[in-house]
């Protein structure tokens, strides 16, 4: 066969062609109220590590090489409909008109678009940040398979959950907790609730699910059994319980950032970061971390932050939106936030608050300090007390520091403002007009001394 097709040139593109054009959907189930939340904040839009839940899945989804995502919504989801227009246009919506159930809303899916150029179907929540890039890959891979794959998890306690039911070692049904029996309800083998489908009409045999129960909604688990019942063929793959734990509560939500935190925290070490105390420290998402940086205990990283080589973050700083060069120390107490950039070798240390600003190679503000909106050049020394005077009640003004500058203790540079290089402030100096290069300024009132002044006023002659 190998031979036919080298000898075919023609033949053999088309193969990889046919291959490649295989079309993959994901439906992502968001129209629930999310009223255990008790919040404005749609359920899908509450972050962990610093991401929306919504925004988690659907790079996940795209990670996969899945590019066909449609997010179901319900009548009252127009917060949630103007961020995925804002943040993710790419991605179609579908509204649910009534909430009966979660095989309506795949129903509504088919209802309102025409998927009969998908091959296959797969099937997420909007509120299960943890599911791994590999699990959905998995999914991905089997919807082209099966004519549906769901995933599964064992538990301890099984209690709460759907029970898969097996027969010869073969997917049966999912029963639900209501319904489970003495002989069953000890199953440890659960429903993760997540699926993929063959789109062999799937359209036609989503209409064969039925309301039977309690709640009179349709469903999805029940597609196994609708599917079995077809002759159609169906299978399950396991995943880790805490994947398709589903975000319901902000009791909930604090578990998920909790676990999120973790995988972060394993991450970065296998990668070379030392954490002291991994416990206390708090990654965002979108942090980058090269090899070689130590940070200490208890530690924020916001969004938008990368530590270079070597970088050294003490205790209790907070850190975001900041770049840190390589060999940078930052701490203990120190704040650095709002476009940040630190140089090589830069000291910047306790009480220090750094924003909007760049440093250059060896700057050192070791305490105590208010640096805002500025520009400070290479190897200069901000003394402790020193205080940028950025706003004037109505602008932020630029404060420009030069070369091989000293700033003395207790300085205020009101801005806007230029310092040259070498130059020395003096300590106690209040700066209002731009300082020369090589130059010394003082703004100080002289020195007076009254004598015998204790025993004047306390009256002792």
């Amino acid at each position: 066969m190998i031979s036919n097709i080298q000898q075919n040139q023609s033949f053999y593109p088309f193969i990889i062609t046919l291959t490649m054009t295989k079309k993959i959907t994901s439906i992502v189930l968001a129209a629930g109220k999310g009223t255990r939340m008790n919040s404005t904040l749609p359920k899908p839009l509450h972050s962990v590590a610093g991401k929306p839940m919504l925004t988690h899945i659907i790079e996940n989804i795209n990670a996969a090489n899945i590019n066909d995502i449609i997010v179901v919504i319900n009548n009252d989801s127009n917060d949630l409909k103007n961020y995925l227009n804002k943040n993710h246009p790419d991605v179609r919506t579908s509204v649910q008109e009534n909430q009966n159930g979660t095989g309506d809303a795949v129903k509504s899916v088919f209802n309102n678009y025409d998927l009969s150029d998908s091959d296959g179907v797969v099937v997420i929540f909007g509120d299960t940040p943890l599911l791994k890039l590999e699990t959905i890959q998995k999914l991905s891979d089997f919807s082209l398979k099966n004519d549906l794959t769901i995933m599964v998890f064992e538990a301890e306690n099984p209690k709460g959950y759907g029970r898969i039911i097996l027969k010869d070692g073969k997917l049966h049904s999912i029963i639900e907790e209501i319904d489970t029996t003495e002989e069953n309800k000890n199953i440890k083998l659960c429903n993760g609730g997540v699926m993929a489908f063959k789109n062999n009409d799937l359209k036609k045999l989503l209409g064969l699910l039925k309301n039977n129960n309690p709640k009179k909604e349709f469903v999805l688990s029940d597609m196994v059994e609708v599917i079995n019942d077809q002759g159609g063929s169906s299978e399950y793959i396991q995943c880790e319980e805490l994947e398709i734990f589903g975000v319901d509560t902000k009791i909930g939500l604090a578990k998920a950032e909790k676990e999120f935190q973790n995988r972060l925290r394993k991450k970065f070490m296998s990668e070379g970061v030392t954490l002291l105390d991994p416990e206390s420290v708090f990654f965002q998402s979108d942090t980058v971390i090269e090899e070689n940086v130590i940070i200490q205990n208890n530690v924020f990283f916001g969004k938008n932050v990368h530590l270079k080589s070597g970088v050294t973050v003490r205790s209790f700083s907070y850190v975001e939106e900041a770049i840190i060069h390589e060999n940078a120390t930052i701490g203990p107490f120190s704040r650095l936030r709002g476009n940040v950039s630190i140089g090589m070798d830069c000291k910047i240390g306790n009480f220090v608050e750094v924003k909007n600003s760049i440093l250059d190679k060896d700057v050192k503000a070791s305490h105590l300090s208010y640096l805002g909106d500025s520009q400070i050049e290479e190897n200069s020394n901000i003394g402790a007390g020193t205080i940028t005077c950025n706003y004037d009640g109505v602008n932020k003004n630029k404060t420009h520091i030069g070369k091989n500058t000293f700033i003395g203790s207790n300085t205020s540079l009101v801005a806007p403002v230029e310092i040259g290089d070498d130059a020395h402030i003096g300590a106690g100096s209040v700066i209002t007009k731009n300082v020369e290069k090589e130059s010394l300024v003082l703004t100080r009132a002289p020195l007076k001394t009254v004598s015998n002044w204790a025993k004047k006023f306390l009256g002792n002659n």
